[in-house]
């Protein structure tokens, strides 16, 4: 793995619930965003295995180098990279700032921050984080009305700019270059 900053890509939080109950990051456009990423470079047994792990919440996409800057610590810029976009977009902010919450971070804050902006999603899933992770990872049922009140709830900031990039992995149609035409470093 190598480090990378992107230039127009920012990572927030998934508009899903995660198998085991978690709120996991996704990637958002941000205009004037430098982010601090990691690059690796896989065969296509890796990747499949990847796309294994994340589909069908998250696609994987050819992120172009000329839209999206991609600067290694050199100064080489990658031509293309691929990135996992969520295909739910990415949570708002549920206090009505309306900016997407930042991904990563302290999982408990985030969950705590989300129950307390919603009844529906307090009486689904508890009234803090430990019943909302017992509850949600030992039912996919739950993990789905849950993702359901975030849209409903009006806290889901789609990525139509990231998912109509070519596509790759399961469901996903190949698009103009396969991974063997991305660069590897010398």
């Amino acid at each position: 793995m190598v480090p990378v900053e992107v230039h127009g890509i920012a990572v927030g939080c998934s508009a899903h619930i995660g198998r085991y109950g978690y709120v996991a990051s996704a990637p958002y456009t941000a205009p004037g965003a430098r982010t601090p990423l990691v690059i690796s470079w896989l065969d296509d047994e890796q990747l499949a295995a990847v796309d294994a792990t994340e589909y069908p919440n998250y696609r994987r996409v050819l992120l172009s180098g000329e839209q999206y800057p991609m600067l290694m610590p050199s100064g080489e810029r990658l031509p293309a990279a691929y990135l996992y976009v969520g295909e739910r977009g990415v949570l708002m902010s549920p206090d009505g700032t309306e900016r997407p919450l930042p991904g990563g971070g302290d999982q408990s804050a985030l969950l705590t921050r989300l129950l307390a902006g919603s009844p529906r999603l307090r009486e689904l899933l508890g009234p803090d984080p430990r019943s909302w992770v017992t509850r949600a990872g030992t039912d996919p049922a739950v993990r789905r009305e849950g993702t359901r009140i975030f849209q409903e709830e009006g806290w889901t900031l789609p990525q139509p700019d990231l998912l109509h990039r070519p596509h790759h992995g399961p469901g996903g149609a190949v698009g103009p270059q396969g991974h063997d035409a991305l660069s590897t470093p010398e």
